[in-house]
């Protein structure tokens, strides 16, 4: 407003001020008006061929010659700048009343929201601005006129009710959007209303701050607005989003909403995670194949507990922490600002000392003068080691399972031990008791090969003599089954040494 015409107004004022008494007027209280909906001549069946259009319908007249052609565009706020989603029809109707100067299309290919996409929304008090500048210090923190309201701004000067000079005043509100790939759209509520009863020439615009601190009067706020929404372009201003209100005469803000619409999608889940199966003693090895890009990091798991935070281009670990004799649930994900992939995951374990045989038998007197011991095979075996009577008297490869004391007294008991060794460590003892029989020959069992013996042999043959089953055995010196003759060539060769 120039200094001619705030130079008339005032004389107005002067005028007005003589003409009544010392009381002033009471201020009328503003109620607030529900926006109505952006999306009110579509609906989500609706997806194609739509347009975003601006109404500036800044009096009563352009109000009503929309308003009266297009009754469910829900223009609940009275005179003010509209946003409108709607389809090319609808647009054909607004050009047939209005002309270029009071509408425009900001977007002639819209897409509808939809619940796919991401949403942020955050509110800020009138008075939470993040900076202001006036003339005049033409600001006040104030809710003046509005009704229901806390917490306010008021913008323009308001010394006195009879003061018709208008100063300036703007305010502007700081939000910071989480992390985005992509802007889907944002939106501002302005929520507030102009405080004069006669705000005769004056104006209120919305904006956005840029990082030069300009800011464009793109949304024009009418003075009786009370309650709308608005679609603004990715305006930055120090990584912030500030929406900007200015008004020459008393504009009260109440709260001013963002509402943040984006993508932004996870990584993709990282492939062929292996871990090692019983390969190492001390740890398990892991490898895979990280996604290729749009991941900052990566989340080690096992046994659903993070061990490890890695790069987005690892792809190996070391796992020096599994327990032994527990196999393990490794798991891998990406992580970028979006959020995290879905798990891969692997079974994996240490290698561990192998297990206790399942049986051991040593011969019980079955062989002259030795005991043959046999047991069952243990997996992951390097080899096995034999004990008498606790001390270790032999050692033999993972491929066999037999072994044969032939330095075991006649007829004494040994307790026999099997331990199973791998580089891991040594399973715990399996064990059975043995013993050699009676040397053959020695029928009489009186420890001597001599005449004796041959005389009870031919008594079994001639029979004699009742033999025992030791006496038998004993007596068949060729191991055939039978006494005979061979056998007393035999025991009187083993007599005469021969």
């Amino acid at each position: 407003m120039n200094k001619l015409s705030k130079s008339i107004l005032l004389l107005l004022g002067l005028t007005i001020l003589a003409a009544q008494n010392e009381n002033p007027p009471e201020i009328i209280n503003k109620e607030f008006t529900p926006a109505g909906r952006i999306e009110a001549l579509v609906d989500n069946s609706q997806t194609d061929n739509l347009v975003l259009v601006q109404l500036d319908l800044k009096n009563d007249s352009l109000f009503a010659l929309v308003n009266d052609i297009m009754p469910d565009l829900e223009l609940y706020s009275g005179p003010a700048s509209y946003h409108r989603i709607m389809s090319n029809h609808h647009l054909i109707e607004i050009q047939l009343v209005l002309t270029e100067e009071f509408y425009s299309v900001l977007n002639n290919d819209y897409k509808l929201i939809n619940d796919s996409r991401e949403f942020w929304v955050d509110l800020k008090q009138g008075s939470e601005t993040q900076g202001t500048w006036s003339e005049d210090d033409a600001i006040e923190l104030t809710c003046a006129c509005l009704s229901g309201a806390s917490d306010c701004i008021k913008l323009g000067w308001d010394d006195s009710w009879w003061n018709p000079l208008d100063y300036w005043g703007e305010a502007w509100y700081g939000y910071q959007p989480p992390y985005y790939q992509t802007i889907e759209e944002i939106r501002v509520t302005v929520r507030g209303a102009q405080c004069d009863a006669l705000p005769v020439w004056s104006e209120t615009y919305m904006g956005m701050m840029d990082d030069n601190e300009n800011w464009s009067h793109d949304y024009e706020l009418s003075i009786d607005y009370t309650d709308n929404e608005y679609i603004v372009g990715s305006i930055w201003s120090g990584g912030m989003l500030m929406p900007r209100i200015g008004s020459e005469d008393n504009y009260c803000i109440d709260f001013i909403k963002l509402e943040f619409f984006y993508s932004c999608e996870e990584p993709e889940s990282p492939t062929n995670l292996l871990a090692s199966d019983g390969e190492d003693c001390f740890m398990v090895n892991l490898n895979w194949s990280p996604v290729s890009s749009g991941t900052t990091s990566q989340t080690l798991l096992r046994d659903d507990q993070i061990i490890a935070q890695l790069d987005a281009g690892d792809s190996t670990y070391e796992d020096w922490g599994a327990q032994t004799g527990i196999e393990h649930i490794y798991c891998i994900q990406a992580n970028n600002e979006c959020g995290s992939s879905n798990l891969t995951c692997n079974p994996g374990s240490k290698k561990t000392a192998p297990s206790s045989t399942s049986f051991v038998n040593a011969s019980d007197g079955d062989y002259t003068n030795q005991v043959q011991i046999i047991w069952a095979g243990t997996d992951a075996t390097d080899e096995y080691k034999i004990y008498r009577d606790g001390s270790w008297m032999g050692i033999v490869s993972a491929d066999q399972t037999a072994y044969t004391d032939v330095v075991a007294e006649i007829n004494v008991v040994y307790n026999y031990c099997i331990e199973s060794v791998n580089e891991c460590g040594s399973s715990d003892w399996t064990c059975d008791m043995g013993f050699s029989s009676t040397p053959q020959g020695d029928v009489n069992d009186d420890g001597a090969i001599d005449v004796l013996d041959v005389v009870i042999v031919i008594g079994i043959i001639i029979e004699t003599h009742i033999p025992t089953d030791d006496e038998l055995a004993a007596a068949d010196m060729n191991n055939d089954g039978i006494v005979d003759v061979l056998d007393i060539v035999i025991l009187v060769n083993a007599i005469l040494g021969d």
